[in-house]
């Protein structure tokens, strides 16, 4: 009878360890299934909260140089003591966060009359002309659109840009339409033709040239300007 008794005690303790064995193992799995769903979770949330890479900024303008230009891709002129293509960068970091735009384009003024002999003065003006006008003169234009002041700088930018023979017919076009009425209307129309011909008569030469924003848009500026010449003269015959 003991013997019996004492076998029926091993096997409950048997049974007992193997079922303990089997509970602990199911235990330990749950433990590490849940570890590894607690970190796929985590790494998920990792990825989610870091911030994506910036895309690279699109260069707001273009400047024109004349094809085999030397001085391509703001390339300084050989042998200068100083790089003259800084010179307008460093004014505009002077005058930055400050209200009065007529210091800043006395001081772009005085760049462009000191360097009026120089062969790459196209350079300067195009500089000139896409600061004043992009970040000082449009936002006062659009504030009081007769302010003369106003007209006036951008009527003299406007020159540079036709002068550096720019092929930036967004700018052109933006500033002729501004001008509308404080220009004479044969100005407008010959500013607006000569600029659209120059550049339709630009070479398309990589994809940029048509898909960049940039390329795109000079291409549809430079219809409007011609349909903007076709209207001033038909109205002024």
């Amino acid at each position: 009878m003991t013997y019996i008794l004492t076998r029926r005690m091993a096997l409950v303790i048997a049974c007992g360890s193997v079922l303990g064995l089997t509970s602990c193992e199911k235990m330990l799995r749950d433990m590490a299934s849940k570890t590894s769903a607690d970190q796929k979770a985590a790494d998920t949330t990792t990825v989610a909260s870091s911030p994506a890479p910036e895309a690279p900024k699109a260069p707001e303008f273009e400047i024109t140089y004349p094809k085999g230009s030397k001085y391509a891709g703001l390339t300084p002129p050989a042998g200068a003591k100083a790089n003259p293509f800084e010179e307008i960068p460093t004014i505009i970091e002077t005058h930055k966060d400050k209200a009065n735009w007529a210091d800043k384009h006395a001081d772009i003024k005085g760049v462009l009359l000191q360097n009026g002999r120089k062969d790459y003065l196209f350079v300067l003006q195009q500089q000139g002309a896409n600061e004043m006008l992009r970040h000082e003169l449009f936002p006062h234009y659009y504030q009081d659109m007769g302010n003369t002041a106003v007209l006036n700088a951008i009527g003299f930018y406007t020159e540079q840009l036709v002068e550096a023979k720019s092929e930036d017919s967004e700018l052109i076009y933006k500033c002729l339409r501004a001008l509308n009425g404080y220009w004479e209307a044969d100005k407008i129309a010959k500013v607006a033709l000569t600029t659209a011909k120059r550049v339709q008569a630009r070479p398309i030469t990589s994809a940029a040239d048509t898909t960049t924003r940039i390329g795109s848009y000079r291409q549809i500026y430079a219809r409007e300007l011609k349909k903007m010449a076709q209207r001033l003269s038909a109205n002024g015959a």
